[in-house]
């Protein structure tokens, strides 16, 4: 008790190692955003191994100490547009090839679409989206690759059932059953929040852009709080290992509740999906 007493005594009169102690505690959490965030997401292949080098640059090291002029850096961006664009069209023609309907997600025209042999069966307006920031971070010799297979669809979670259920009571004769009413069913009330979570890593979250009505409340908060458990059980591994390769990409997107539940009910449960940057 006495050298800790003294310890403090000391600590207390030592105005330099006070200062000293104070950047280091404020330098902490940038210390361990830079090592379990930035520097993890700069060097993240969210694809295979094999990735191809741009620009016969090396490294991406070497890419971003070149400077380039402003003719120079269109040019560049027109070459990683048309490497997408390629990609993009491979996919589709793969996929076209088969009898299944597949997804196509267009993010620079915000749109959700369904096809099936290259044909358009449904398109889903995107009102908003939200792209997580590590499409940004990573080299496009990283992306591309990740970008030039469709995705196939592994599991999904959702507020709403894939399939309606409506109960019925049998008539009990001719009459009874001319009384019955046949109009068209009115569609189910809102909540419709659900992800597809496909392979790579990709993860494509669907929510309704009005607010949820107050039946399905707890339906929608459930959902939630499984998502808040996913993104903190995958920032805790992060940290643990930040060179991982196994960390979600996500893009949300809000689309009208007709649309989305539409759009829910007509995915296949085992679809593939392209996306297009």
């Amino acid at each position: 008790m006495n050298s800790i007493g003294s310890f403090f005594k000391w600590f207390g009169r030592n105005r330099r190692i006070q200062v000293i102690f104070i950047i280091l505690v404020l330098s902490l959490p940038l210390f361990l955003i830079i090592y379990g965030i930035i520097l993890p997401v700069r060097n993240y292949k969210p694809s295979p191994a094999s990735s191809t080098v741009a620009m016969g640059s090396t490294d991406t090291t070497g890419i971003a100490s070149v400077r380039i002029d402003d003719a120079q850096l269109a040019e560049v961006r027109t070459i990683i547009r048309k490497e997408n664009e390629k990609a993009f069209q491979k996919n589709r023609l793969s996929l076209a090839e088969k009898d299944s309907i597949y997804m196509v997600l267009d993010l620079p025209d915000s749109l959700l679409i369904l096809e099936i042999k290259g044909v358009a069966v449904k398109k889903t307006k995107i009102l908003d989206m939200e792209i997580s920031n590590r499409f940004a971070l990573i080299p496009h010799e990283n992306l591309l690759p990740w970008i030039s297979e469709p995705f196939t669809l592994a599991r999904d979670l959702s507020t709403i059932p894939k399939s309606p259920i409506v109960i019925k009571q049998a008539p009990k004769d001719t009459i009874e059953a001319a009384k019955t009413s046949s109009a068209p069913q009115l569609p189910d009330s809102t909540g419709v929040f659900y992800t597809f979570y496909f392979d790579r890593n990709l993860l494509v979250e669907v929510e309704q852009a009005n607010p949820p009505e107050e039946d399905v409340m707890e339906r929608v908060k459930a959902y939630r709080s499984i998502k808040r458990k996913e993104s903190t059980r995958s920032v805790i591994h992060m940290l643990k290992k930040p060179q991982q390769n196994d960390q979600p990409m996500m893009i949300k997107l809000v689309v009208s509740d007709v649309d989305a539940r539409a759009m829910y009910r007509a995915v296949p449960t085992k679809t593939h999906l392209i996306l297009k940057l």
